[in-house]
């Protein structure tokens, strides 16, 4: 710990009052919190690349607490160069990266700790910063999906887990997340909000299947049209984190 922190101007000495590792790191967290030596500090402790770790998996983890912050770790490469037909890629290296308007911070999603889902968001994300429009659209839907899934399982629903299909994964949550406009006890001004998530699900199905990766697109999305998918699914999911959570604590689940 002593060497690492070496590397941003620090000059401590071991000794028999040398605090536990732990405090002695949280203490110089707290000196360069809010500094520009942050990010390097956040960058070196992912400098991981001479040992048998990890760090995109690690990294990817560290990126739930990131997020609600507004922040992210991204795996960036230095210059690459053509070896005859084969791309040959610099040294890799993480860069900490501040969200950009294009998305909101989907900081429900971030707490539930699920890779998968946290996986999703993190690339939807990068895909938009980079230009990657049909890309960040087939994140956004793979997104929606998988918490799909995962309330479905969390709720003892019976669903196919091979159904790729989000509209009709919806369906099926609708009725144990009391979120079907039909039923009777919903609120009158809540039923055209809740009918129109079924018409959100069912857009993100058709801009996912025409103008991402993961069919053969019919047209390349606009960055506008990308935003919106994404925002779209973001605030989607985050409503049903939420929804669940409620249900959950009502005893209704």
């Amino acid at each position: 710990m002593i060497d690492f922190f070496y590397e941003y101007g620090e000059r401590d000495i071991y000794g028999k009052s040398f605090p536990a590792r732990h405090d002695y790191v949280r203490q110089k967290l707290r000196k360069f919190n809010g500094t520009a030596t942050m990010e390097e500090i956040v960058c070196g402790a992912f400098d991981l690349w001479d040992t048998e770790s990890d760090p995109q998996m690690a990294a990817d983890d560290f990126n739930q607490v990131l997020l609600p912050e507004g922040f992210r770790l991204v795996l960036d490469y230095r210059r690459s160069w053509m070896d005859g037909t084969r791309v040959v890629y610099g040294d890799p290296y993480f860069e900490v990266r501040r969200l950009t308007p294009a998305t909101v911070v989907p900081e429900g999603l971030a707490s539930i700790g699920q890779e998968a889902v946290a996986e999703q968001v993190a690339k939807a994300n990068a895909k938009m910063e980079s230009g990657d429009f049909s890309g960040s659209i087939a994140n956004a839907y793979t997104l929606v999906e998988e918490l799909l899934k995962l309330l479905l399982v969390a709720t003892a629903t019976n669903h196919k887990s091979t159904e790729g299909d989000i509209r009709s994964l919806y369906r099926l949550l609708r009725g144990p997340m009391r979120l079907n406009p039909a039923d009777d006890g919903i609120n009158e001004s809540l039923k055209p909000i809740l009918d129109g998530f079924q018409k959100l699900v069912g857009g993100l199905y058709e801009i996912a299947n025409k103008a991402s990766d993961r069919h053969v697109r019919r047209y390349n999305p606009r960055r506008h049209h990308a935003k919106l998918a994404v925002n779209a699914a973001f605030a989607l999911c985050e409503f049903l984190v939420e929804s669940y959570e409620y249900q959950k604590s009502r005893g209704n689940l």
